[in-house]
């Protein structure tokens, strides 16, 4: 089983539509125990951080899948690059993170990350930095970068997961255990009931708040700062998420891991012996693993991330408010029977306290 190499980086419409009955949550009182299906109007949804004109819809799940998911999309308009839901409120300790995820069938493959879900920590300074975990789907292969800092500087580990497989779904387990200084931490990830990869050791900065959760869709490169050469022959970003459940696992033994879907084409992978400094091991890919790409000026990285989503004109849901109406750009966009709901977040300019709340997320 490949185990990668640490790699250094230098720390661096115009239709009106409605959104009926669902009510957005406070980002700030998330409990350590939550689930998401997506499946009642009355449920209340997590905070959306969303960059440009993304969208996160509610509505029939595919792939012959029961139910309802929230469909994710980012469009390729030069400006937009993220649309994720946020999970905070996570204490430093041990949690069981489980999520279903599809990329359709047309989904086209790229060397440039999508990530799909990360675990991002607010650092005191604001500045900008990698999340310290992030699961991203790299041409045709999921991929987990696990990053952390030694003097100062942003080390990186790639995990190769196996392939993507479009058009059907994953079912996810990610068991993370984070680490402190001078106590090693623990990741180990399960898709469709088979281990496909871990890692042991450092798994965070050891500084600022906790890593908090991302799920949706987010293109780094994408950015626009990064300009438009990584936009060039690009289609939208479209995928789907569903059945999100978040456990806490700091006290008692981790919930038994279910086979949800059919087995991967991975072997499951023994769990390694902790130990002090980061082993990443992942499961066999059907082609030898992309290499890690880094867009100019930090990849990933966010230049002060609250900052920026005030810039670029992120919206939010605040905490209690029900049947928001956002407009949408672009063509003009239709609810009919069974059509996706849109959820959208308020434009903060038009709210001082959304605005306040961004600065504060």
């Amino acid at each position: 089983m490949p185990a990668a190499r640490p790699t250094r980086l230098l720390a661096a419409c115009t239709s009106t539509l409605l959104v009926a009955g669902l009510a957005a949550a406070s980002p700030a009182a998330a409990a350590d125990s939550v689930s998401y299906d997506f499946e009642s109007p009355s449920q209340k949804l997590p905070f959306m951080a969303i960059n440009g004109f993304g969208r996160v819809l509610v509505g029939p799940a595919p792939g012959g899948k029961a139910g309802q998911a929230a469909r994710v999309n980012i469009p390729n308009d030069g400006r937009s690059f993220k649309s994720e839901l946020v999970i905070k409120g996570l204490d430093a300790g041990s949690h069981r993170f489980g999520f279903a995820n599809y990329l359709p069938a047309d989904w086209q493959e790229r060397d440039l990350d999508t990530i799909v879900a990360q675990w991002f920590s607010t650092q005191d300074d604001g500045g900008g930095i990698k999340p310290v975990v992030a699961l991203s789907v790299h041409g045709g292969n999921w991929q987990l970068k696990v990053h952390w800092m030694t003097g100062g500087e942003i080390q990186e580990a790639v995990i190769p997961l196996g392939a993507a497989r479009p058009g059907r779904w994953n079912r996810w387990t990610f068991d993370i255990a984070w680490s402190a200084p001078g106590r090693p931490g623990s990741i180990s990830i399960v898709r469709d009931g088979v281990t496909v990869g871990s890692h042991q050791g450092a798994n965070n900065y050891h500084r600022g708040d906790p890593p908090h959760f991302r799920i949706g869709a987010y293109r780094p490169s994408w950015r626009p700062e990064k300009g438009p050469a990584k936009r060039a022959g690009a289609s939208e970003a479209v995928l789907f998420i569903d059945d999100i459940v978040i456990t806490s696992t700091t006290a008692g033994p981790r919930p038994e891991v279910r086979a949800t879907g059919p087995g991967g084409e991975a072997s499951p992978s023994p769990s390694p012996t902790l130990s002090p400094g980061p082993t990443p091991t992942g499961s066999p890919a059907s082609s030898p693993p992309a290499p890690a790409v880094d867009a100019p000026g930090g990849g990933d990285a966010a230049p002060g991330e609250a900052a920026h989503e005030a810039r670029t004109g992120a919206t939010a849901h605040g905490s209690g408010r029900t049947a928001v109406i956002g407009s949408a750009v672009g063509g003009a966009a239709i609810l009919a029977g069974g059509a996706l709901v849109l959820l959208r977040r308020r434009n903060a300019k038009g709210s001082p306290r959304g605005a306040h709340h961004q600065a504060r997320t």
